[in-house]
């Protein structure tokens, strides 16, 4: 069987307060004079702001003689009225500072209670009023963000984060039709796959949270590629997967080998380390690879060879995508190193059935514990030509384009990514498992160098890109549509059919899905 070809370099992609609202000043209030008594009065003395005036006492004036007196009572008619002028002075007086304490307190601006805290990267202003922020999540427990959210929430007071696990089964339909219908999250974790199919879905990111630079310089490169929507960034991802070799150590120890690095190390190796009884049935796979039935994670595997062979997507009849093909089918349909009477790949892994797989990091978990006892290690996924390239399939968070709490949901996101949060996170995430989601930010992935299960993926990761055939994502939509059209591919050569011949009826629906979603070829 000829060698693939090298694969063509792929085309690099070009990366890409609100003030404190012035209270007006209401206007100075000007009070009418007040009525002054006839009684002549001495000047009113110079005044002196913001001093309020004493009420005025009228000059002594001369007593009246005997003869006046009788005139005065006459006209005064009672002892009262000879006082009313004073009396009415003295309520103008109260009268006036009423008035002017309630002029005061009316002056104060009318200003709705702020409350300003630290987050992990900057200082924050946050409302007085209670705000819940609905997160949905997939695969971790609310008891791996409990403290995580509980700090977030006591440097944001009045927010609330409610994280809600949602089932993996039917869920990108029915997060769409949550968040169409207005009754969705705030934020959620979706696959990076996903991103065309949720356009409408998805709040851009602010550059304030992060600008497309430093997004760039922070995630791998695969992430800009696959995140990015019309220049805009879509999501933040939280971790990071592709595909790596899982080898049985006793078995490669056995047959004096090593992990292979190329494919075609790794297509002796396999022929050598698959075991076959009196009958010719294979007894001990050298490697789950060739078929689509007992290999749940087939597409990952077919698109990492036509990556690497430098095949169009969108050409499945193109010369380098039949070429991956049919090197990939000839491992179970000419090597026999594989076969449908195995189970499937990680559980015949896990037995010992089989010495070698292709699976996500995830997969460790499954099989330790089918297997505790099993010695097993990983490794990079081997290359073809001097072109280092890898595959890669994880998950993100995004923000509903319908919440109406987009700032602070950001806000979260942001503080979720930072380098310490994440730490802390995957932290949680261990004490139940050997090891935590992978890192998704290139500044941690020296602090994973020793861990033997996690390092190859995190070696693969600055070489990843991916495309559409992403295994288990559960989306009917893009990744399941062009799988089932490459699965009837895969069958169909094995069942005979040139290759030509099936990769003409995988094009004609991948064209159609492509066209359905509305997206381009270009790899991710």
């Amino acid at each position: 069987m000829p060698d693939l070809p090298l694969p063509k370099p792929p085309t690099p992609k070009a990366s890409t307060s609100i003030p404190m609202p012035t209270a007006a000043v209401p206007p100075r209030i000007s009070s009418p004079a007040l009525a002054r008594p006839n009684t002549p009065l001495p000047p009113a003395p110079t005044p002196v702001a913001p001093v309020i005036s004493k009420p005025v006492i009228p000059a002594p004036v001369p007593a009246p003689s005997a003869e006046s007196k009788q005139a005065q009572l006459a006209s005064a008619g009672s002892p009262l009225k000879k006082f009313l002028p004073l009396i009415l002075a003295g309520v103008g007086v109260l009268i006036l500072l009423v008035v002017a304490a309630l002029f005061f307190f009316n002056r104060q601006p009318k200003t709705t209670s702020v409350k300003t805290s630290s987050t992990a990267s900057n200082r924050q202003t946050v409302p007085a009023e209670k705000m819940t922020l609905t997160y949905w999540g997939l695969w971790e427990t609310s008891e791996v963000w409990e403290s995580i959210f509980k700090e977030f929430e006591s440097q944001h007071p009045g927010v609330d984060v409610v994280y809600q696990k949602q089932s993996h089964l039917d869920y990108r339909s029915r997060l769409q039709s949550a968040v169409v219908g207005g009754n969705g999250p705030d934020l959620f974790r979706f696959h990076a796959s996903w991103t065309p199919m949720l356009s409408k879905e998805l709040s851009p990111m602010p550059n304030s949270v992060m600008s497309a630079s430093t997004f760039a310089q922070t995630f791998y490169p695969v992430a800009t590629s696959q995140l990015t929507s019309a220049g805009q960034i879509m999501g933040i991802p939280l971790m990071y997967d592709g595909l790596a070799l899982f080898y049985n150590k006793d078995a490669l120890k056995a047959a004096s080998a090593e992990a292979p690095k190329t494919w075609a190390e790794l297509k002796i190796l396999a022929s050598k380390l698959t075991i076959r009884d009196s009958q010719n049935n294979i007894t001990r796979a050298g490697l789950a690879i060739g078929n689509a039935n007992n290999i749940d994670n087939f597409s990952d595997i077919l698109g990492l060879l036509m990556l690497q062979n430098g095949a169009d997507f969108s050409k499945p009849s193109s010369k380098e995508a039949q070429e991956a093909l049919l090197f990939y089918t000839n491992f179970a349909k000419v090597d026999k190193v594989w076969d449908e009477k195995l189970p499937n790949a990680s559980v015949a892994f896990a037995r010992g059935d089989v010495a070698m797989i292709f699976a996500p990091s995830w997969k460790a978990h499954e099989i330790k514990a089918m297997n505790p006892q099993l010695n097993f290690a990983v490794a990079s996924t081997p290359g073809l030509g001097d072109k280092k390239l890898a595959w890669a399939s994880y998950w993100a968070e995004g923000v509903s384009a319908q919440s109406k709490n987009k700032t602070m949901a950001w806000e979260l996101l942001k503080y979720l990514s930072s380098k310490e949060v994440m730490q802390k996170a995957y932290s949680a995430q261990a004490q139940n498992r050997s090891f935590g989601e992978i890192y998704s930010r290139v500044d941690l992935a020296n602090t994973l160098a020793s861990d033997l299960v996690v390092s190859p993926f995190l070696a693969d990761a600055p070489y990843a890109s991916s495309w559409y055939l992403n295994s288990l994502t559960h989306d009917a939509g893009l990744n399941d549509n062009l799988i089932k059209y490459y699965k009837d591919a895969i069958n169909a050569v094995l069942g005979g059919k040139s290759v030509e011949e099936a990769m003409k009826t995988a094009e004609l629906g991948t064209t159609q899905v492509l066209r359905q979603y509305a997206v381009t070829s270009a790899v991710k």
